[in-house]
């Protein structure tokens, strides 16, 4: 797809996103507050796995560092929403560097058990210190981000529109990275170490500070997660908030941008749609498992690698027997970085 179109694709869709307060109401803003937070949640794994190859099954316990340190910041402490942001996205960049040390050693399955480790310990700390963060019962954080007095707007408006600015910050600055020399060096690592490390990269170096940079925006999501909800619990934060996650970048499209976008609207969407047809829950699960696997057979690029083989398609079509191009790309891979809108 030309550039022109695909950047001005983005923006009608951000600006139209904004527009929604306006349009809709409380509770399709929530809904989309959700989408927001989860978009960028997916986008950190996506950075680590789909960017760098690197395996994670414990990006839920990112997050729920950053939402608990939140919290406990706001409600405990009097901090500012400000004040905690940069602070929660830091704390969760320093777990997430100690978390990639393993991946120095290991890869593939074994780094992703490792990070299986830490997501299963990490709901049990929140209990282990009940009288600090309610336990099980969760913990209440009584002081919205509420709207600056000269705005004549809702606060419920005020925080979709900073966590949709957010979100919009981070996908134009993975944007820029991913097209960048470091950037590249990334993927280069994992599509070729060896001849990454031959070619002058700092491959350990590397891993390590790009497994922070991921752990950050999960973070980041964290932090948008406490800020859309005023409440954080255990259970917000299970290994099953991972293996969600991971399924949302494969069914979106892992290495692209707008693949956590769709795998957001996937994770938000698609729950609230089976249970309204009366399906059991206890099958739910292995309904998504069956559409992860139709998504791998007919779309190894994901939602967003099929989208961007159909728009080739389109443009292949409508040029003319007698004009010079190239042929349409073929399938991508699961891990392709560039088979995107």
């Amino acid at each position: 797809m030309n550039k022109n179109v695909t950047r001005a694709l983005w923006a009608g869709l951000l600006c139209l996103l904004a527009l929604a307060p306006f349009v809709v109401g409380t509770v399709e803003i929530s809904a989309f507050q959700k989408v927001v937070y989860l978009s960028v949640a997916v986008m950190s794994l996506n950075v680590l796995t789909g960017f760098n190859g690197q395996a994670s099954i414990g990006h839920s316990a990112f997050m729920g560092i950053a939402a608990y340190f939140t919290a406990l910041a706001v409600q405990s402490h009097g901090w500012s929403y400000w004040a905690a942001l940069p602070a929660s996205i830091l704390v969760a960049a320093l777990v997430g560097a100690l978390a990639g040390v393993p991946a120095l050693r290991i890869r593939g399955m074994n780094l992703a058990l490792v990070t299986l480790g830490l997501g299963m310990v990490f709901p049990q700390l929140p209990i282990r210190f009940t009288e600090e963060t309610g336990g099980t019962q969760g913990m209440p954080v009584d002081e919205p981000l509420a709207a600056p007095a000269f705005l004549n707007v809702s606060d419920v408006a005020w925080r979709y529109w900073v966590l949709l600015a957010l979100a919009a910050l981070v996908f134009w600055l993975v944007r820029n990275f991913r097209a960048s020399r470091v950037g590249r060096a990334v993927i280069a690592i994992r599509d070729q170490p060896i001849a990454a490390h031959t070619a002058g990269v700092n491959v350990a170096a590397t891993k390590i500070a790009v497994f922070a940079v991921s752990a950050g925006m999960a973070g980041l999501a964290g932090w948008m997660f406490t800020v859309a909800n005023q409440f954080v619990s255990p259970s917000d934060f299970t290994v099953l908030v991972s293996i969600n996650l991971l399924l949302g970048m494969a069914i979106g499209g892992s290495g692209t941008l707008a693949g956590p976008v769709i795998g957001a609207v996937f994770l938000h969407y698609i729950p609230e749609a089976v249970n309204g047809t009366g399906i059991d829950p206890v099958l739910t699960p292995a309904l998504y498992g069956l559409i992860l696997i139709l998504v791998v057979y007919f779309l190894p690029g994901g939602a967003a690698g099929g989208l961007a083989q159909l728009s080739a398609r389109f443009a292949a079509s409508r040029r003319s027997p007698d004009e010079p191009g190239q042929a349409p790309p073929s399938t991508p891979r699961l891990t392709s970085s560039t088979s995107h809108p």
